[in-house]
């Protein structure tokens, strides 16, 4: 099978989405994941589960009397 030659612009392109692709995942494994409130406010901690909706709980506030 006779494969064709690359050309400049085929190296050029294969190695900008080589970059391309590596720049993606040192910006997904660097960050870190944001917690999510889902559209509360700070007030309340929300956990996910496995399955099923998130479990959300109002943090009680300590300088209330």
């Amino acid at each position: 099978m006779n494969w064709p030659y690359l050309r400049r612009g085929d190296i050029a392109g294969i190695v900008f989405m080589a970059l391309m692709c590596a720049v993606i995942a040192v910006f997904l494994l660097v960050l870190p994941p944001r917690d999510h409130n889902f559209g509360f406010g700070p007030e309340w901690q929300c956990a996910r589960m496995g399955e099923g909706d998130p479990i959300c709980v109002r943090l009680v506030d300590q300088d209330r009397d």
